[in-house]
């Protein structure tokens, strides 16, 4: 039932705060329009998630996490909002990618990450030096704890600093 409540009250705050636009031009110089395919890039998280494409319509506020399965789909731009949060004005785009389900993908935030391309480039080297130390912090708790040996510690490592 809590999670129900949340729900509506996520689904309730984007509605009202929400305004609708013909077009946008994002930080990589693209005005993008209603009906127009966007083609993803790769997840900037942890395992290639992507963070900055979330679930929408009747899943939004869910904690399902886009997998990376989802890298290099054309997704279609559906409808595009712009909407003030603490001060700073944000636009997100509703996109479908082929299933029943819609997603929010905050555009501007996707292109500094390189989640959609063409991207903002400058901007990848740093999102992966982040999730690399994420994942080194990981596995080094892990290590603590005693989940991982020293020579299973060191060789996932090995793989992530390649």
């Amino acid at each position: 039932m809590k999670k129900i409540i949340t729900l509506i009250l996520c689904l309730v705050s984007l509605i009202s705060y929400s305004q609708r636009v013909d077009e946008y031009t994002a930080d990589n110089g693209i005005t993008y329009k209603e009906g127009d395919t966007i083609k993803l890039g790769r997840g900037s998280g942890l395992q290639g998630t992507f963070v900055h494409l979330q679930m929408g319509g009747w899943m939004a506020g869910s904690q399902t996490q886009i997998g990376a399965n989802y890298a290099n789909l054309a997704v279609e731009i559906k409808k595009i909002f712009t909407r003030k949060l603490k001060g700073t004005e944000k636009t997100y785009f509703v996109v479908g990618g082929g299933n029943i389900t819609n997603y929010n993908l905050m555009i501007d935030e996707a292109i500094q990450t390189c989640e959609v391309v063409p991207c903002d480039a400058k901007e990848t080297a740093s999102a992966d030096e982040v999730g690399k130390y994420e994942l080194l912090a990981q596995i080094k708790t892990l290590y603590d704890d005693g989940v991982l040996t020293k020579e299973e510690f060191e060789i996932e490592k090995a793989k992530i600093l390649k």
